[in-house]
């Protein structure tokens, strides 16, 4: 079911989504004025996201259960110093490298650890990131161009306040961690000033030699008016150069506050998320409420497009498009929905979501079916039960792998796309947030499948890294 549009201007959707994230970052429990559709403005987004459905969730089981798996193993554990709010995680060439999410903004950097003993994982060292700024996602790839070779990473940097005030650097940190052990910030790359800054991030290395970066920066149409796709040329990781950016509102004539897609617990559309298939030929982009679009990346780096789009709602009556990955050769995509509704604003939206499986074909794709545990179709609310990211182990195995937050890992299998089947799951034990954040429940953020030592990587905000080998899957 579709809740009612929240309408407003352009000026007042800025102003509100500006005090939505300075909520975001000093998160109290809402008062039942602020239940989305009930009040105009920026309440409805005040409401969204981790930071302000933690201080809604009640007590129950989650809090008290033992650590759980079904035909996933355990191989090791790190804490990564044990300070908390652990993000995304990315694995290359023996080393994990797992994110800073902001919550009191500590600014530790990303976390480097040393996996290639996987039963002794040992943190080597941090990618810094500036104070005031969290480090979220970061990916990892092998560069050999006429200025760089080596091992690159590339971090999305944000700002923990307001983005319209300060001059704290947001955008993209590039860094030499050819020797994880000693990395390098070697550049960056600053997103336009008064936004938010680049949430998640990707690194493609095309066929030709050229090095692209994408990042979503969320909210930048609504505040200054600007991309919030952007595609940054790093051949020369040095000098990084934006070559490419979309926007709703200048490229599609879609005011991203204010149009009939928005719709659910928090109405809005943003980008969220990037992530570059076919060597770098293509670039998919998640939006809350508008759907996941697909670009042609040209020669250049410019984005011709969008060329197709998947719209979950319906059936998803919140349609906020988290993330995606392609399975079974790229014929097939799954859409994540980050759904917080049951902590957030409860009736009529039922549940905590599901992953969406649609076709990937030319135009708009069509979806095939849908998977969920039993958790994220209750409506409990003792922990957090939303798919966050999904990642395929081996491009046509069709062995999904998703961080389910409370649900941990979830195994599950698309060998039939349209009957979904769960494999195995692994759920962390309850682990104390060290900064007083989050309750003491679950909290898987990131998976990565690694197809050179066939073990998977876990990031759970309070607990650390956790590498898990599934049972009876063989090489990846």
């Amino acid at each position: 079911m579709r809740s009612r549009v929240i309408r407003r201007t352009k000026a007042g959707a800025a102003v509100a989504l500006v005090a939505a994230l300075a909520t975001v970052m000093t998160p109290r429990p809402l008062t039942a004025l602020e239940v989305p559709g009930d009040q105009p403005d920026g309440l409805a987004a005040a409401a969204h996201g981790l930071a302000a459905v933690a201080p809604l969730l009640t007590p129950g089981p989650a809090q008290r259960a033992s650590m759980r798996t079904r035909n996933m193993t355990v191989v090791g554990h790190s804490a990564l110093g044990g300070r908390g709010l652990n993000a995304d995680v990315w694995e290359h060439r023996g080393y994990a490298y797992v994110g800073v999410w902001s919550g009191p903004c500590p600014a530790t950097g990303v976390k480097v650890a040393d996996v290639r003993n996987p039963r002794n994982p040992t943190l080597v060292s941090r990618l810094r990131n500036p104070d005031q700024t969290s480090a979220e996602d970061v990916v990892v790839r092998h560069v050999d161009t006429p200025r760089f070779t080596g091992d690159l990473a590339v971090v999305g940097i944000q700002t923990c306040g307001d983005p319209g005030s300060g001059r704290v650097f947001r955008g993209l940190a590039f860094f030499d961690v050819t020797d994880p052990t000693r990395p390098r910030n070697i550049a960056r790359y600053r997103v336009k000033p008064g936004t938010v800054g680049c949430h998640e991030v990707d690194l493609s290395v095309r066929a030709d030699g050229r090095v692209l970066a994408a990042c979503a920066n969320v909210f930048a149409e609504q505040i200054t008016g600007s991309d919030e796709v952007i595609v940054v040329d790093a051949t020369n990781p040095f000098r990084p150069r934006k070559v490419g950016g979309f926007a709703l509102g200048r490229d599609l004539g879609v005011d991203p506050a204010d149009n009939p897609d928005n719709v659910g617990c928090f109405a809005a559309s943003f980008a969220h998320s990037v992530r570059f298939t076919r060597t770098g030929r293509t670039l998919f982009a998640s939006y809350w409420d508008y759907g996941t679009l697909r670009f042609r990346v040209r020669a250049d780096g410019g984005l011709r497009g969008p060329l197709g789009r998947s719209d979950i709602a319906p059936p998803d009556e919140d349609a906020d498009n988290h993330s995606m990955t392609l399975a079974r050769g790229g014929g097939t995509m799954v859409i994540n929905p980050e759904d917080f509704s049951p902590a957030g604003c409860g009736q009529p939206y039922q549940g905590w979501g599901e992953a969406q499986i649609y076709t990937n074909n030319r135009g708009n794709n069509r979806l095939l079916s849908t998977f969920s545990t039993p958790n994220s179709r209750s409506m409990r609310t003792d922990g957090f039960y939303s798919i966050h990211n999904t990642e395929n182990a081996g491009s046509r195995r069709a062995q999904m792998f998703s961080s389910w937050y409370t649900d941990g890992i979830v195994w599950w299998s698309l060998a039939d796309r349209r009957e979904p089947v769960m494999k195995g799951q692994f759920v962390p034990p309850p682990t104390e947030d060290p900064t007083g954040f989050f309750p003491p429940v679950p909290l898987v953020w990131g998976v990565y499948p690694d197809r050179s030592s066939n073990l998977i990587f876990a990031s759970d905000i309070n607990s650390g890294l956790w590498i898990l080998r599934p049972t009876g899957l063989g090489d990846f």
